[in-house]
């Protein structure tokens, strides 16, 4: 069934997520546009798009933020509003304001919230019976002098992303330079060691309409990816599927996974937005279509299909701790052999004009005093604070 033309609006324009979803919409027959508080970001010079938007940041003028997209929404009629972070957070709060002509594609702010955060995620799981790794909430420094764990285990906020460094901690070496926030409390967890996957999925009513799953190979701190291979793990799949189902949720959800030697499959954190996985989709593949629910076949992407973040390879690809037995000949071979999320021969701009954004994304680490892969994201973030709007 073909989807007829419709007017998409997508925030967190600066993300390469944005721009593959905008490339791949356009390319679908649909008019695609594009929000973002950062003022030159990669999707604002894509061909692809019909409009770029500056708006204020969702973090620091929640209430301004929520007008400017709803002004947008109504100004330019459009028909399904996908956001691509946290910025869901705010929007989640004021879905009451958006015209009912408009379709919001997250879940509702107390579910996002409950997956969101590291510890509530977690119980759900229990809750839904669903067997998980061994965990305390950690609120103070009585918190974490009681705590049992007889083996190594991570230690992270419950409000937290992947770019911000997990501790592994040993039972006898507790730290103890640690901050609390009454919002944002910490998560201990026990620490297993397996194969990790990441997996990103389009539901609607909970059911999976697209999905992908990639081990994590390339990273720059261990944790955030900079290179994906797509692969088929049924097991996984499966999981989703009950998941989703359980909660019967609709939006973008994504999980990191870790499978035992004993091929027991555990979900360590959710992710209720877009993620890396959807960089794995091609024109082709027709995303569209699960957006708006007019397949009734799960999408897929091409097993072994790999992409790139190219800059971000040659930054951290290269060093040894970027992914086991690394070695500068293994990292030429697959730096020149996958393809780039940005450089597209049809839509040449936004790689063309990836200094001048990555040198936007540094002024603005060094606003906010953070490393490039904070600063990036810092202005979307939320933590667990009370949102006012």
């Amino acid at each position: 069934m073909e989807t007829p033309q419709k007017r998409i609006l997508i925030t967190f324009g600066r993300s390469f997520l944005a721009l593959q979803l905008a490339r791949q919409l356009s390319a679908a027959g649909h008019k695609v546009f594009i929000a973002d508080s950062m003022r030159y970001h990669i999707t604002r010079f894509s061909n692809k798009i019909t409009k770029n938007f500056y708006v204020p940041s969702p973090r620091f003028n929640a209430k301004g933020y929520v007008k400017v997209l709803v002004d947008i929404v109504e100004q330019e009629k459009i028909d399904l509003l996908i956001p691509i972070y946290e910025e869901i957070s705010y929007l989640s709060k004021a879905t009451h304001l958006f015209p009912k002509s408009c379709t919001l594609f997250f879940p509702d702010f107390d579910l996002y919230d409950q997956l969101h955060n590291k510890w509530s995620f977690q119980c759900k799981l229990d809750e839904l019976g669903i067997k998980n790794l061994k965990k305390a909430l950690i609120k103070n420094k009585e918190d974490l002098k009681t705590l049992d764990f007889k083996t190594p285990f991570a230690l992270k906020a419950c409000y937290s992303r992947a770019s911000q460094k997990v501790k592994k901690v040993h039972p006898q070496d507790i730290p103890n330079d640690l901050k609390f926030e009454s919002h944002n409390p910490w998560i201990a967890q026990e620490w297993l060691d397996g194969e990790r996957f990441c997996t990103y999925t389009i539901c609607q009513n909970g059911e999976v309409c697209a999905h992908s799953v990639y081990p994590v190979g390339y990273t720059l701190d261990g944790n955030s990816c900079i290179a994906f291979q797509s692969i088929e793990h049924p097991g996984v799949l499966d999981w989703v599927k009950k998941f989703v189902k359980k909660i019967n949720f609709t939006g973008q959800i994504a999980f990191d996974f870790i499978e035992s030697k004993d091929n027991k499959i555990y979900a360590i954190e959710c992710n209720p937005r877009a993620t890396s996985g959807l960089l794995l989709f091609n024109g082709a593949d027709r995303l569209d279509r699960a957006f708006f629910k007019t397949t009734d076949k799960v999408i897929l992407p091409k097993v072994n299909a790999k992409r790139q973040i190219a800059f971000g390879m040659l930054l951290y690809g290269w060093r040894k701790i970027s992914i086991p037995n690394n070695n500068f000949f293994r990292f030429l071979k697959d730096l020149l052999t996958t393809k780039d999320v940005v450089l597209s021969p049809y839509d040449l701009k936004p790689v063309l004009f990836e200094p001048l954004i990555l040198l936007n994304i540094m002024l603005n680490g060094k606003r906010y005093n953070l490393p490039i892969p904070d600063a990036f994201i810092y202005d979307h973030e939320w933590n667990g604070e009370t949102i006012t709007l």
